[in-house]
């Protein structure tokens, strides 16, 4: 018996079917291929979170130089010089009140309303001040608190235990004490607790120092200063672009002189030489020194020495009378302007302003002797 052999036309259909059989299995191959090539090639996105931790010092330091005058560093090689010793009696050491931003371990407001959609943009703590801020007053004062935003304010005296609600009304500061305030604002940012030492001393400076000038007095240290920069005017913006013999023709003409570098750091720092006017640590919002320009004098009411002396930290550069032992052909500017920042202190000096220029950032103010002291105490 003889098998039956499949005929030509069966072959062709088989030879039809197998190709196509195998066309399928090389586009479902090539096909899973890509895809995982494509799955494989695909970058790893991941969350980008805002940076909150830079510091009042690095967008500072971001900050442009200013283009009209040499560069702020000192322009020998030496760039740092080491403040020289009063001319006059060293005034003795006094242990500082604290009056820098401190944490309170007592229990802050708490803000039980839910987080409104607005708060999540909103991450800025307000900016609570007093005002008149504290240090030395020769009268009774009444001292109000304001703030950068809306927010609760509280406060109490250094002697209280229980927080009061900051209403509007003045609180009456009679003899000396430290008064303490906070803020929280309704998205729940909350200013730290906060003190300000007042020293009431009843005094009549005015018998030994004009009007528009404040006495100081440290150990046997006595002078007068002009309360605010040239011209010397509170809400009026004070003057730049002046070389510093043009400085010392303006004292002059008025009976005054271009305060020395050592009136200048002890009306500054006072006696218990803080290394800011307002207290050991820089603050970024108590004077100009975060700004584009020079505002007007006293428009920051908190940039207040112990002395009722305002502006000493930024918004301008002062000239002095002293001499840098550096280079003896230029003086030393003091204090820092209005975008210094922490390089705004008491002790902030440059001497790469030549003498004989006017300067954006640079201006002054007026000091005296004070009055024979007939009849004090």
């Amino acid at each position: 018996m003889t098998k039956k052999r499949p005929s030509k036309k069966r072959k062709v259909m088989l030879l039809l079917l197998l190709l196509l059989l195998l066309i399928v299995v090389v586009v479902l191959v090539t096909g899973i291929f890509r895809f995982m090539r494509r799955e494989k090639s695909k970058p790893v996105i991941k969350p980008i979170k805002p940076d909150t931790t830079q510091t009042a010092q690095q967008l500072d330091t971001t900050m442009e130089k200013p283009v009209d005058t040499l560069p702020e560093t000192d322009t020998v090689p030496e760039t740092k010089e080491s403040a020289p010793r009063p001319e006059q009696t060293p005034p003795p050491v006094i242990e500082a009140p604290d009056t820098a931003v401190t944490a309170d371990t007592t229990d802050t407001t708490e803000v039980t309303a839910a987080r409104p959609d607005s708060c999540l943009q909103d991450t800025i703590a307000p900016w609570v001040y007093p005002d008149p801020s504290g240090g030395l007053h020769r009268q009774k004062i009444e001292v109000a608190l304001h703030a950068t935003k809306p927010c609760l304010i509280e406060w109490k005296f250094e002697e209280e235990e229980e927080w009061k609600e900051y209403t509007g009304d003045a609180i009456p500061i009679d003899s000396t004490t430290t008064l303490h305030y906070r803020g929280v604002d309704s998205c729940g940012n909350q200013m730290l607790p906060t003190k300000k030492r007042y020293e009431i001393i009843l005094s009549t400076p005015s018998q030994y120092c004009p009007e528009d000038m404040e006495y100081i007095e440290v150990g046997t240290v006595q002078f007068c200063i002009d309360r605010y920069e040239w011209p010397n005017k509170r809400g009026v913006k004070p003057r730049s672009y002046i070389s510093v013999y043009h400085a010392m023709d303006s004292c002059f003409s008025i009976g005054k002189r271009l305060c020395s570098m050592d009136e200048w750091l002890i009306a500054c720092s006072g006696p218990y030489s803080w290394k800011y006017p307002y207290s050991q640590k820089y603050a970024p919002n108590a004077c100009v020194t975060r700004d584009t320009t020079a505002r007007k004098s006293g428009s920051k009411r908190e940039c207040r020495g112990y002395f009722d002396v305002y502006d000493m930290s930024g918004n301008l550069a002062e000239w002095t009378s002293t001499r840098s032992t550096k280079d003896r052909h230029f003086y030393n500017v003091m204090g820092g302007f209005w975008k210094s920042g922490i390089e705004s202190a008491c002790h902030s000096k440059r001497y790469s302003y030549f003498p004989q220029n006017q300067h954006n950032p640079v201006g002054f103010r007026c000091c005296a002797d004070a009055a024979a002291d007939t009849g004090k105490k």
